[in-house]
C-alpha cells in the first residue's frame, strides 16, 4: 500500500464532504427523519435504547451539516424527548455512547456524535435490524 493511500486512510477530514454526506443521508433515511426545527422522528420501533440515542445523535449531526440552523448537539432531556426513553435512561445511554467514543461532550450535559463513527454505526445498524426483521 502506498504512503499516499495510507495517509488518506489515517488522516481524516474534520468535515464531511458532499459525497460522504450524501452516503450518510441515504443510509440513515430508513431509520429516521429530521424536521426543520431539528426534532428527530424515529421510524423503527425495534431498536435498543442505545441504538435510538446513537441514531438521534447521528441524525442531528448530519442535519446540522445540511442546515446550519439545526444544532448538532443534544442534551439528555432532548434525547429523552426524541427517543421516548425516560431522561435517566437517555442520559445513561448517551454516557455509554461517550464512553464508547461514538459521541463527545460538547458542553456540560450535551452530546454530539463523532462524525467519523457514524458510517460504521449505520452499517452495523443495518446488519442488526436486517437480522431482527428477517426476510
Amino acid at each position: 500500500m502506498s504512503l499516499e493511500r495510507l495517509r488518506e486512510e489515517f488522516l481524516v477530514d474534520s468535515d464531511l464532504g458532499e459525497k460522504q454526506l450524501e452516503v450518510l443521508v441515504r443510509k440513515i433515511l430508513p431509520y429516521c427523519l429530521v424536521s426543520k426545527d431539528g426534532f428527530v422522528e424515529l421510524k423503527r420501533a425495534n431498536l435498543s435504547g442505545k441504538e435510538q440515542v446513537k441514531l438521534v445523535l447521528a441524525a442531528r449531526l448530519i442535519a446540522s451539516k445540511l442546515d446550519k440552523a439545526v444544532r448538532g448537539d443534544l442534551t439528555a432531556e432532548e434525547l429523552s424527548e426524541q427517543t421516548g426513553l425516560p431522561k435517566n435512561q437517555a442520559a445513561a445511554r448517551a454516557k455509554e455512547s461517550f464512553d464508547e467514543k461514538f459521541a463527545e461532550r460538547s458542553a456540560r450535559g450535551s452530546y454530539r456524535a463523532r462524525q467519523h463513527k457514524i458510517d460504521a454505526f449505520l452499517d452495523g445498524l443495518s446488519r442488526n435490524t436486517g437480522k431482527k426483521e428477517g426476510p
